[in-house]
């Protein structure tokens, strides 16, 4: 497909000026030329018939339905992410996990479980998820000791990632316990929120279009923050050396 897009010269933002349709793109199904859906079937026909405009017509409806697998609500997602926090006091945690996930077009849910003072509710809440069959990624969210993830990763198939609140006291001591695990347990650990949501969402960009895109999207962003932050500064040396200043 092509799309034409240019730069706003006040605010340099890039804008996409085109339409994405069956006129921006090219359709060979399986890579096959000769099974072409798009509007090129009809500049090459030789002539127009009723019988030709009609395979036109049923190329553009399957056109249309395969379009709408292009676009779905987080809620019509793939996937989902649930974040068990340890108490209450995690909340701010998993609040900030749940708003990375929503811009990346994730569903995300909050509970509130103690794998210490509530083992049999741990594992029902974990059991309720893997019952409906939709894929999940648990983020587990426990400060000080933190058997939450390692107790979960021991009872679920489903991927878990650690997310532990690291306290300036005792902070250093208590990430052991996320990454020193028992053996055949397999969870990551990630002390960032927002990386927890990323990596989250980097199982689900494997199978899914939409978050795929957005996650290249967001390295794009980052990308071009880092390139004006090093202009910003090559552009300050120049000035320096240009007129002699310290």
């Amino acid at each position: 497909m092509k799309v034409e897009f240019g730069v706003d010269l006040v605010t340099k933002e890039i804008l996409l000026a085109d339409g994405i349709d069956a006129d921006s793109w090219r359709l060979w199904p399986s890579g096959d030329r000769r099974l072409m859906k798009d509007k090129q079937v009809y500049r090459e026909l030789k002539e127009v018939t009723s019988e030709a405009l009609n395979v036109v017509k049923d190329n553009f409806i399957w056109i249309a339905e395969k379009v709408q697998l292009l676009s779905r609500s987080p809620q019509a997602c793939g996937g989902r992410v649930v974040v068990l926090m340890g108490s209450c006091a995690d909340s701010e945690i998993g609040i900030k996990i749940r708003e990375r996930c929503a811009a990346l077009g994730l569903g995300c849910e909050l509970r509130v479980t103690s794998a210490h003072k509530g083992p049999d509710t741990t594992l029902k809440i974990v059991a309720e998820y893997e019952s409906d069959g939709l894929p999940t990624v648990f983020i587990a969210v426990a400060g000080r000791s933190n058997g939450l993830g390692p107790t979960v990763a021991g009872n679920t198939t489903w991927p878990v990632i650690n997310c532990p609140p690291a306290a300036a006291d005792w902070g250093a001591q208590d990430v052991w316990s996320s990454l020193r695990l028992p053996s055949g347990i397999g969870c990551t650990t990630i002390l960032s929120p927002e990386g927890a949501a990323m990596h989250a969402a980097q199982s689900f960009a494997l199978s899914d279009h939409v978050i795929w895109a957005k996650l290249r999207a967001a390295r794009l962003n980052t990308w071009i923050d880092l390139r004006q932050c090093d202009k910003k500064f090559t552009d300050r040396l120049a000035d320096i050396k240009l007129n002699g200043k310290k």
